[in-house]
């Protein structure tokens, strides 16, 4: 890993924890209920209530098991990422492990559409877009974000937005992770505090 890059996590996981810290659960705000039938503890950032703020480390050796079974490498600073902050906290429902695992398959070593946007059918028989991207979480709705794992974005993340049935090209994975940090970041700096920041 370059200086660089080791540098930028650092200063990722940093602004992480100072989230994290801003980011308490508050009693019975979450839209999740508890075995006794209370609600239970929740966050302002949509989705926390699932991931808690809690990044997992991967080791190396399920980094490899990944990349073989994608048949190509991840890109560099979505695998920097993986290995110094992890999987877990993260935009909309995290970032959870086992959607990787889920999602990576022969097909993100082909290469994903070049353009910044475009439609997810070609035809009515199509099945859509399904090279060239890894999963990494979802929106909600039948909606995802995938990183790009092969073609000309390599490294960019891709909303895949099956409800109006087009593609939307986004930032380095890295650049859309630190906005939403930053994203909230700032929302839970402010007084009155918002119910909810996506």
């Amino acid at each position: 890993m370059d200086t660089g890059l080791g540098e930028r996590l650092e200063r990722i996981e940093s602004r992480l924890a100072y989230l994290r810290e801003l980011d308490v659960p508050r009693p019975g705000a979450s839209n999740l209920v508890g075995d006794d039938g209370q609600r239970l503890p929740g966050y302002v950032m949509f989705g926390a209530d699932l991931h808690r703020h809690e990044n997992r480390a991967v080791p190396e050796h399920a980094l490899q098991r990944l990349e073989a079974a994608m048949k190509c490498p991840l890109p560099e600073g979505f695998r920097g990422f993986l290995s110094r902050i992890g999987t877990g906290s993260g935009p909309y429902y995290g970032i959870p492990w086992s959607k990787l695992e889920r999602c990576a398959s022969p097909a993100c070593a082909q290469a994903f559409p070049a353009g910044s946007s475009g439609p997810i059918y070609r035809d009515e028989d199509d099945e859509g877009i399904e090279h060239g991207y890894l999963v990494i979480t979802d929106i909600g709705c039948g909606d995802v974000v995938a990183v790009i794992t092969a073609g000309q974005s390599r490294g960019h993340v891709v909303s895949l937005l099956y409800n109006s049935a087009e593609w939307q090209l986004g930032p380095e994975f890295l650049d859309f992770y630190e906005s939403w940090i930053e994203r909230g970041i700032e929302g839970l700096s402010r007084q009155p505090r918002p119910r909810m920041i996506v």
